[in-house]
Protein backbone atom coordinates (compact mmCIF):
# COMPACT_ATOMS: atom_id res chain seq x y z
CA UNK A 1 0.00 0.00 0.00
CA UNK A 2 2.68 2.40 1.29
CA UNK A 3 5.93 0.52 -0.65
CA UNK A 4 6.33 2.41 -3.37
CA UNK A 5 5.86 5.57 -1.60
CA UNK A 6 8.06 7.99 -0.33
CA UNK A 7 8.17 7.73 3.64
CA UNK A 8 10.61 10.33 6.21
CA UNK A 9 9.01 11.82 9.25
CA UNK A 10 5.87 10.88 9.89
CA UNK A 11 2.70 8.38 8.20
CA UNK A 12 -0.70 8.89 9.78
CA UNK A 13 -3.01 5.89 9.13
CA UNK A 14 -5.97 7.20 11.29
CA UNK A 15 -7.00 10.81 11.90
CA UNK A 16 -10.39 10.73 13.97
CA UNK A 17 -10.71 14.36 12.49
CA UNK A 18 -10.17 13.87 8.98
CA UNK A 19 -13.03 14.06 6.51
CA UNK A 20 -12.93 10.17 5.54
CA UNK A 21 -10.48 8.63 8.97
CA UNK A 22 -11.55 4.94 7.72
CA UNK A 23 -10.29 4.86 4.27
CA UNK A 24 -8.40 2.20 3.94
CA UNK A 25 -9.28 1.05 7.11
CA UNK A 26 -11.99 -2.45 7.16
CA UNK A 27 -14.65 -2.39 9.99
CA UNK A 28 -16.58 -5.51 11.29
CA UNK A 29 -18.93 -4.99 13.48
CA UNK A 30 -21.48 -7.89 14.26
CA UNK A 31 -22.85 -6.35 17.21
CA UNK A 32 -22.08 -2.78 18.62
CA UNK A 33 -21.11 0.24 16.57
CA UNK A 34 -18.39 2.17 15.05
CA UNK A 35 -18.91 5.93 15.36
CA UNK A 36 -17.08 9.26 15.34
CA UNK A 37 -17.63 11.48 18.87
CA UNK A 38 -16.64 13.86 20.65
CA UNK A 39 -14.15 14.11 23.67
CA UNK A 40 -13.68 15.53 25.74
CA UNK A 41 -10.48 14.98 27.31
CA UNK A 42 -8.91 15.96 23.81
CA UNK A 43 -11.51 18.13 22.74
CA UNK A 44 -12.08 16.77 19.79
CA UNK A 45 -13.31 14.52 17.67
CA UNK A 46 -12.58 10.77 18.35
CA UNK A 47 -13.65 7.18 17.40
CA UNK A 48 -15.78 4.91 19.26
CA UNK A 49 -15.66 1.27 18.67
CA UNK A 50 -18.16 -0.21 21.25
CA UNK A 51 -19.88 -3.76 22.29
CA UNK A 52 -20.66 -6.09 24.53
CA UNK A 53 -18.05 -7.88 23.33
CA UNK A 54 -14.81 -6.29 21.89
CA UNK A 55 -14.96 -9.63 19.84
CA UNK A 56 -17.88 -8.21 17.52
CA UNK A 57 -16.64 -4.87 16.61
CA UNK A 58 -13.14 -4.09 15.30
CA UNK A 59 -11.38 -2.06 12.38
CA UNK A 60 -8.49 -3.73 10.38
CA UNK A 61 -5.78 -1.98 8.24
CA UNK A 62 -5.47 -2.61 5.67
CA UNK A 63 -9.12 -3.63 4.63
CA UNK A 64 -7.68 -7.09 2.51
CA UNK A 65 -5.81 -8.90 5.07
CA UNK A 66 -3.26 -10.86 2.41
CA UNK A 67 -1.98 -7.42 1.32
CA UNK A 68 0.93 -5.42 3.82
CA UNK A 69 1.27 -1.54 4.36
CA UNK A 70 4.44 -1.19 3.24
CA UNK A 71 5.98 1.17 5.68
CA UNK A 72 9.50 1.52 6.57
CA UNK A 73 9.47 4.07 9.23
CA UNK A 74 10.89 2.79 12.52
CA UNK A 75 8.53 4.43 15.08
CA UNK A 76 5.20 3.36 16.33
CA UNK A 77 2.64 5.79 17.94
CA UNK A 78 -0.64 4.91 19.13
CA UNK A 79 -2.67 6.80 21.47
CA UNK A 80 -5.61 5.19 22.43
CA UNK A 81 -8.25 6.23 25.88
CA UNK A 82 -9.69 3.03 27.35
CA UNK A 83 -12.45 5.48 28.87
CA UNK A 84 -13.37 2.91 31.79
CA UNK A 85 -13.95 -0.04 29.48
CA UNK A 86 -12.98 -3.34 28.06
CA UNK A 87 -9.80 -2.90 25.13
CA UNK A 88 -7.63 -4.18 23.29
CA UNK A 89 -5.86 -3.73 20.35
CA UNK A 90 -3.45 -5.84 18.44
CA UNK A 91 -0.68 -4.36 16.03
CA UNK A 92 1.33 -7.14 13.60
CA UNK A 93 4.47 -6.19 11.94
CA UNK A 94 6.91 -7.43 9.58
CA UNK A 95 10.76 -6.93 10.65
CA UNK A 96 13.25 -6.10 8.48
CA UNK A 97 14.29 -9.86 9.10
CA UNK A 98 11.18 -10.95 7.32
CA UNK A 99 9.80 -12.02 11.15
CA UNK A 100 6.46 -11.46 12.10
CA UNK A 101 5.95 -9.75 15.52
CA UNK A 102 2.69 -9.22 17.07
CA UNK A 103 2.12 -7.00 20.12
CA UNK A 104 -1.45 -6.88 21.83
CA UNK A 105 -2.44 -4.95 24.58
CA UNK A 106 -5.63 -5.30 26.41
CA UNK A 107 -7.06 -4.34 30.42
CA UNK A 108 -8.80 -7.69 31.01
CA UNK A 109 -7.59 -11.15 31.57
Amino acid sequence: MFKNSYQSGFLSLFYAIGSKPLQIWDQEVKEGHVKRVTDEDIQGTALELAAESIANVYIACPADPSKTLGIKLPFLTLLVKGCGRYFSFEVALLDDMNVRRRFRASNYQ
